[in-house]
């Protein structure tokens, strides 16, 4: 499906068409994909289809670029992971064919080249990883192509990085910073970098080991990353407690007990909670604001009272999911809060579809919306994001915003989630 709807996408536009005719006559010269694409006299199409493929303005009358820098312009989108000979073939209705004696030769150094690399790995978790993406021409299948058609060389010293990195963090996992890890490894700690080819190779190897498909987005990679034991961006990635004591086996954290004791915020970064084993929660309930000034303000109204709190700051960070895994592992409940707007309501879904009945979506109802409903008009771009949302509980709510077309927000109602706080 994914591969017809690329081809659509290539031939709608008439700016790939010189671009895509010229990787097809580099192939059947080669064998392979790979060489050097030539424009002379760009055209307005061609013009914006560079533009927004590799992000810079090209003025100029002419352009060259590698055919691996314009496959690799994908990867960023939906139609990343594709097999792009399997495309050509698609785009212009042929199989595409080359001199068979080099075809053969071809595919006999290629064979021998990874099965080198399988055989030295010795049936680890890299050995097996790496037999099954060529098997099943999936995972980073594309990108390895890619890489053995660019500079073998280059690849095979990148696969042994990556394969010794995957056998480590999963055969011997102990947390440790990424940057660290990658320099025991690779003796350069920017190696496993996500805008490194490294860093992308160990995600697809973990995305592989774990059976998850590749994370897209910043968040989803932090998240793989930890759970192998790697612990990358730990300064920006955190969230804010309140009332929450850790335990490093059965012995309480005095440091997350001090803050607990005295009613005060704590920030907890990702290095905070690799670095203890579970939590507890007044009453095994953890109230969940999206909203800052929300959490600042019921934190004030409790003063030394007792009560578990978390911020999630907007869009939920690895470091929250963590604490709130902890907490519904050692039976907690959470109690999610956040404003009623698209963005609002998609983090709530996806966080109910995480958690499940383990998640109280908490004053998401009509009701609350219709006593707090604000003024500002919310566009018909972002209303078209309530369409996604899955949960049957806020599909209903979704429905009445699509109809109002109007924000609400949860510093309205500070007072329900007081006296609800109160009363639980």
């Amino acid at each position: 499906m994914m591969l017809h709807e690329f081809v659509v996408y290539l031939k709608a536009n008439p700016g790939y068409d010189r671009i895509m005719k010229q990787i097809r006559e580099k192939y059947q010269s080669l064998g392979h994909l790979g060489g050097t694409i030539r424009l002379d006299k760009i055209t307005s199409d061609e013009r914006d289809v560079l533009r927004s493929l590799f992000k810079k303005n090209y003025l100029q009358k002419s352009a060259a670029f590698s055919v691996e820098k314009f496959i690799r312009a994908f990867e960023e989108t939906k139609y990343q992971g594709a097999d792009f000979e399997e495309v050509l073939t698609c785009y212009f209705g042929e199989k595409l064919s080359w001199k068979k004696d080099l075809r053969s030769q071809y595919a006999d150094e290629r064979s021998c080249f990874f099965q080198e690399i399988i055989e030295a790995f010795n049936e680890s978790p890299a050995a097996l990883w790496l037999a099954a993406v060529l098997k099943n021409k999936n995972n980073a299948y594309a990108i390895l192509n890619l890489k053995y058609n660019e500079n073998p060389e280059d690849l095979k010293r990148l696969l042994i990085q990556v394969g010794q990195g995957l056998n480590q963090c999963v055969v011997e996992p102990e947390k440790i910073r990424l940057a660290l890890f990658a320099s025991q490894i690779t003796k350069d700690p920017h190696a496993f970098d996500m805008n490194r080819d490294s860093g992308r190779l160990l995600l697809y190897a973990l995305a592989s080991y774990y059976q998850l498909d590749y994370p897209k987005n910043a968040q989803a990679q932090m998240e793989l990353l930890y759970r192998a034991g790697l612990i990358y961006d730990e300064v920006s990635n955190y969230t804010i407690g309140r009332g929450i004591r850790a335990f490093v086996g059965d012995k309480i954290h005095l440091g997350w007990a001090g803050f607990a004791e005295a009613g005060e915020p704590l920030h907890i970064s990702l290095w905070n909670i690799s670095k203890i084993d579970r939590v507890s929660c007044f009453k095994k309930r953890i109230f969940v604001f999206e909203n800052p000034t929300v959490f600042s303000e019921i934190a004030g109204i409790l003063e030394d009272r007792p009560g578990s709190l978390i911020c999630s700051t907007g869009n939920v960070k690895v470091a929250t999911l963590l604490l709130l895994d902890k907490i519904v592992q050692g039976g907690g409940e959470i109690y999610y809060s956040g404003d009623f707007d698209p963005e609002g309501l998609l983090i709530a879904d996806k966080l109910k579809k995480r958690y499940g009945s383990k998640l109280i979506l908490w004053h998401f109802t009509p009701e609350a919306y219709q006593k707090i409903q604000s003024k500002k008009m919310i566009s018909a771009a972002r209303l078209k994001k309530l369409d996604s949302i899955e949960s049957p509980e806020l599909k209903k709510l979704a429905e009445v915003i699509k109809k109002s077309g109007y924000s609400g927000y949860q510093e309205m109602l500070v007072d329900q989630y007081r006296n609800d706080i109160e009363i639980l």
